[in-house]
């Protein structure tokens, strides 16, 4: 317990990364105050390990240094290194591919990876301590594998991090539809943000490549392209806003849903079949969210109104002749909501079978 109490300090933002480098600072801090053995023994830490972090640290600041990639002042080479979301893109940049996504679901988390479906934390990460990770993704650095396969070392990251710092990314089947690792990763926005991060992509791999082939390419004149990439991977708010199923649902007035008129067909087919019961089943667990609760109860002139409750969230139907109307009603009100209510019937059932086309094993 005491060891976890000492360790918690350096943990705070879902990053065994980070924890580490924080460890680290807090240990060069107390060698200057001749208080190494002190501040080991009090967090748990070994000073034979951070010692050879340090050897490993000077040993690749020579080399950046006789490559000519950074000059052989310290200071202005690290002017950045308190930044913690440009560290996390840093971080992303060297663990990919190691990556797996983050599936919420009402009291806790799943993460999946390409190559094994679903996987675990290792028990001493920061993550694995947590309830709720309130990013997409993970970004690791090895996998172990006993009876399941467990992750080591990982940092979350939202997807801007992930866009710009990731592998290749390619056009999808529709506008504003991105794709990596050969389509497992998905990502879907407007049109014209796509092409935003598309182009920032690719400046900024010329640029790293420039910069690695003539270490002398002053990056100062690419101030304007690194801040809006800065400002993406620091602004972004890490709620997988561009990967369906991870947006987060909040909840509306019921009796504002109540007298909204209806935009989405009690009838027409989409996912889950005809019945807007199963599509809203289909929506949710393919999303990760548990199946939801239909509540129901019988009005003075004798028709029946249904609530359907899921992720917090309570949106209630129009009252119906019977009970079996009145859920398919609520479950029709839920599917127009989470669809936002902006496109009329058959066009928001053909974007939902796009978004949804692979089956719930291949989506992430």
């Amino acid at each position: 317990m005491l060891a976890e109490a000492a360790k918690s300090q350096f943990s705070r933002d879902h990053s065994d990364h980070l924890a580490l480098v924080r460890a680290y600072e807090g240990w060069k801090k107390a060698e200057e105050e001749s208080a190494v053995y002190d501040y080991c023994w009090k967090n748990f830490l070994s000073i034979q390990s951070l010692r050879a972090i340090d050897s490993l640290r000077k040993e690749f600041f020579s080399l950046l240094k006789d490559t000519g990639l950074i000059d052989g002042n310290p200071s202005i080479c690290n002017s950045e290194g308190n930044d913690a979301n440009l560290t996390r893109a840093v971080i992303c940049y060297g663990m990919y591919p190691g990556i797996c996504s983050v599936v919420h679901n009402e009291r806790s988390f799943s993460l999946k990876t390409m190559e094994d479906g679903q996987v675990l934390l290792y028990s001493n990460s920061e993550n694995a301590r947590e309830t709720k990770i309130p990013y997409p993704w993970l970004v690791f650095n090895e996998k172990i594998k006993v009876n399941s396969v467990f992750l080591r070392d990982s940092t979350a990251c939202s997807d801007s991090t992930l866009i710009l710092f990731g592998g290749s990314i390619s056009k999808g089947d529709t506008d504003g539809h991105l794709k990596m690792l050969g389509g497992y990763l998905e990502f879907f926005m407007k049109p014209d943000v796509a092409e935003i991060y598309q182009t920032l992509k690719k400046e900024l791999d010329e640029l790293i490549q420039n910069k690695l082939l003539n270490p002398k390419v002053d990056m100062q004149a690419h101030r304007e392209l690194l801040s809006a990439i800065r400002l993406l991977v620091s602004e972004d708010g890490c709620d997988g806003r561009f990967v369906f199923g991870h947006q987060i649902l909040r909840p509306l007035e019921i009796s504002a849903l109540s007298t909204k008129p209806s935009l989405f067909s009690r009838t027409e087919s989409g996912p889950g079949g005809d019945n807007s019961k199963s599509q809203l089943q289909t929506i949710l667990t393919r999303a990760g969210y548990t199946v939801p609760m239909y509540k129901t109860k019988q009005l003075k002139n004798n028709k029946f109104q249904t609530t359907v409750e899921f992720n917090e969230t309570q949106i209630m139907g129009q009252p119906c002749s019977n009970k079996k109307s009145a859920e398919k009603d609520a479950a029709a009100e839920a599917i127009q909501w989470l669809k936002g209510g902006a496109k009329e019937s058959h066009e928001q059932v053909n974007h939902m079978s796009k978004l949804l086309k692979k089956s719930k094993k291949d989506h992430l």
